[in-house]
């Protein structure tokens, strides 16, 4: 099996999300995935620069599309606001013609040309529908068993259903099912498929503290021994801005470790923490790592 693998910007270039790139780069070659990264990747276009030119923000993003295209390859990508973007592009030119004709003509001129051929996949979904969790749980090697997690979805690999198309949008457990595997417990908790407020940060910290505290209130009273990303900016408000909750609202006991799901997925294939950048993140996850690395081996 061969996919092209878009990156992001946020992924190779944040501290704590570079363990994203390397666990998930282990965990397909584990599961004897090719990819190809897109050569010259550029920028998605999120979603908000919408309003300042479509065209524009959808020619952005349909450029890495017709790289996949060009290499007759499917495309999989990690971060969730990538994934948007790409189904986006697909949408907007099969719904809109005279937008198909402006994006065609800002492609053609930087010498590219996209038919719409490419399926855009996110990283997660991909690892549920196209691997599967009977081959997950073959692959692995180490018993996860004893472990309990709080997941994070985050908002922009879901919604909206009619765009993205995910089966599971509500109240998704195609995570929790592939981490189970593992022998991984996830624990169902208050506000976990609540937004966590990271698009705010930047522009209203005030907001974005009152909602992250929230989240993470709820995953706290859960008592899990750490959170589990699939968005990489869900883990940088969780991971990033824990510390800014523990110095505003007085938690100097909070302190949860928060991975990435390719991370534990990695760990439950054998690969050691410092191959998955676990190291990395702003909160310490020795404690975390510690009760893995102590389990047995399958």
């Amino acid at each position: 099996m061969k996919r092209a693998i878009a990156w992001g910007c946020l992924i190779p270039t944040r501290r704590s999300l570079l363990g994203y790139e390397a666990s998930t780069r282990k965990v397909l070659e584990h599961l004897d995935i090719e990819t190809v990264d897109i050569p010259d990747e550029t920028c998605c276009a999120p979603f908000w620069m919408q309003s300042l030119d479509l065209a524009t923000s959808v020619a952005m993003a349909a450029k890495n599309l017709a790289k996949a295209e060009e290499m007759g390859l499917d495309l999989i990508t990690p971060c969730s606001g990538c994934f948007h973007s790409y189904k986006r592009v697909n949408h907007v030119l099969e719904t809109y013609p005279d937008m198909r004709e402006r994006v065609d003509d800002i492609l053609r001129s930087a010498g590219l040309h996209y038919e719409g051929k490419v399926e855009p996949t996110h990283l997660l979904d991909f690892l549920y529908r196209e691997v599967g969790a009977d081959r997950i749980r073959q692959k692995s090697t180490r018993d996860l068993s004893g472990v309990s997690i709080g997941l994070r979805y985050g908002c922009h690999m879901l919604k909206p259903h009619e765009l993205l198309n995910i089966e599971y949008s509500e109240k998704p457990t195609f995570a929790d099912e592939l981490l189970e595997e593992l022998g991984i417990t996830s624990v169902e908790y208050p506000g976990r498929h609540r937004c966590c407020g990271g698009l705010l940060r930047g522009a209203q910290d005030d907001v974005a503290d009152s909602i992250l505290h929230e989240r993470l209130v709820d995953v706290d009273r859960a008592g899990v021994d750490g959170i589990v990303t699939v968005c990489s900016l869900c883990h940088l408000q969780h991971d990033m801005g824990q510390r800014s909750i523990k110095r505003k609202y007085g938690m100097d006991e909070l302190d949860i470790p928060v991975v990435h799901f390719p991370q534990i997925i990695a760990l439950g294939f054998g690969y050691s923490p410092e191959e998955l950048g676990l190291g990395l993140h702003t909160m310490k996850t020795d404690q975390l790592v510690a009760k893995i690395m102590g389990g047995g081996h399958r």
